[in-house]
């Protein structure tokens, strides 16, 4: 045996190889290693391998980026070994290899335990029960684990509902958390909904309101009153309460809130020929409040839940062209990607001519880096907008692009004593006729 196999240039090979074992392979099956090396430990490795092999059928070791391929039972052979004894040499080379069989044996049957309890608790849910299997599974999860698939078959008991039930019920019923069950990132939700489509033989949702209807077939009602959206301008032709709170808006010219419950308990029949305007942020609906604009406008949350797919897929249905603009920043272009594909929607105020059109309309000190400027979103997708920077729809010539221009703005270039008088009136508002502010025409 060389007894250069101490040399600490060699020492990552051996740890490499160590790494195999105690994964469990078999010495045998190790054919080849890559493993980062330097110069001098390639040369060393060369330099054994050379003893062993003809001149004329030497080859030299292959380097890549991730390292250099070692032949194992080459390597073995030139140090005068065969795979029976790898796990020696490894030990010569001062490495202790743990074994991990115990380990093995344990979470094997850890996870037969746990693959037969939800089995034999959920038993005609096989979708539910192939997402439970890909989870991985240890001591320290071994008690959640349970716990979930105990809560999916309490649920699981229950459905069809007899009638309608709040998800935080049935979640507090099952786990006693009223939100264990809450259809947001931490997944118990998807597995619900997955449950769902088990018992309903239903295809895959692909919205967040396909998540929602799907449970609401079993009775299971999540965020119907919770979700809201904000309508203006928007007229229907049914005789419903939805229909009727609407037309008694567009008569009073005040914003509507609708809710995931009026949309689908109480669908409206949205009149046809509209052309219905789409923002991101409220403030435009209070910006065309003051502006007397009469054209319909719809506000979604933002983030483009269930709501506001059910509003859309409404008013597609009743034939009327959807107008979408939101943000310039990455979340708004990939929901208005979403929008535009979904519900064939045109974006308006959207573009690179839009984008540089508002960057100049910035003010200078809008431009000085500021701590915190930033949201707390999570990472957002990849900013399509072509342009760099962010850009809110609360631009005033994004505003002006959406809603028209206004003499009247406060904060328009150049505005008329009038304007800056009515700015700046500290008693209540509007001020009364016996004020001395004159309010400017629009």
């Amino acid at each position: 045996m060389p007894s250069d196999l101490h040399d600490p240039d060699i020492r990552p090979l051996w740890q490499s190889l160590a790494n195999r074992l105690a994964q469990g392979d078999a010495p045998e099956t190790i054919k080849t290693i890559t493993v980062p090396l330097t110069r001098p430990a390639r040369a060393r490795i060369a330099g054994w391998l050379a003893h062993t092999t003809p001149q004329g059928r030497r080859r030299p070791l292959r380097t890549g980026d991730n390292g250099t391929t070692i032949p194992v039972p080459r390597l073995l052979t030139a140090l005068g070994h065969t795979h029976h004894d790898l796990r020696n040499l490894i030990e010569a080379a001062g490495l202790h290899i743990p074994d991990t069989a115990t380990t093995r044996t344990a979470a094997r049957r850890l996870r037969t335990e746990i693959d037969s309890h939800a089995a034999h608790a959920l038993p005609d849910a096989p979708l539910l029960n192939e997402r439970l299997r890909s989870y991985g599974i240890s001591e320290d999860t071994l008690e959640e684990r349970r716990f979930l698939i105990d809560a999916l078959a309490r649920a699981h008991a229950l459905l069809p509902l007899p009638r309608r039930l709040s998800l935080a019920r049935l979640a507090h019923h099952c786990a006693a958390d009223p939100h264990y069950f809450d259809l947001n990132d931490n997944g118990r939700g998807a597995l619900l909904v997955l449950l769902a489509r088990d018992l309903l033989n239903a295809e895959q949702p692909d919205t967040p309101a396909g998540d929602r209807g799907l449970l609401a077939r079993l009775g299971i009602v999540a965020d119907r009153l919770s979700q809201t959206v904000l309508l203006f301008n928007v007229q229907a032709t049914g005789d419903g309460p939805s229909d009727r709170a609407l037309n008694l808006a567009y008569k009073d010219r005040r914003p509507v809130h609708l809710t995931l419950h009026d949309l689908t308990a109480h669908p409206p029949t949205l009149q046809a020929g509209q052309r219905l305007l789409v923002v991101e942020n409220v403030s435009l609906i209070d910006e065309a409040l003051e502006r007397g604009v009469t054209r319909p406008l719809a506000c979604t949350r933002g983030t483009f839940s269930a709501v506001d797919h059910t509003l859309l897929a409404l008013a597609c249905d009743a034939g009327i062209a959807i107008d979408y603009a939101g943000d310039h920043d990455p979340w708004g272009h990939a929901i208005a990607a979403v929008v535009h594909d979904r519900y064939r929607a045109t974006l308006v105020a959207m573009d690179d001519a839009a984008h540089r059109s508002a960057a100049d309309s910035e003010p200078d000190w809008s431009r000085l880096p500021r701590a915190g400027r930033e949201t707390n979103d999570h990472e957002p997708p990849r900013d399509r907008s072509g342009v760099e920077g962010r850009i809110y729809q609360e631009n005033s010539a994004i505003i002006d692009m959406l809603l028209g221009a206004s003499r009247s703005d406060p904060l328009r270039p150049n505005t008329s004593p009038a304007a800056s008088s009515a700015q700046s009136h500290t008693g209540p508002w509007p001020p009364s006729p016996h004020d001395s502010v004159h309010m400017p025409s629009r």
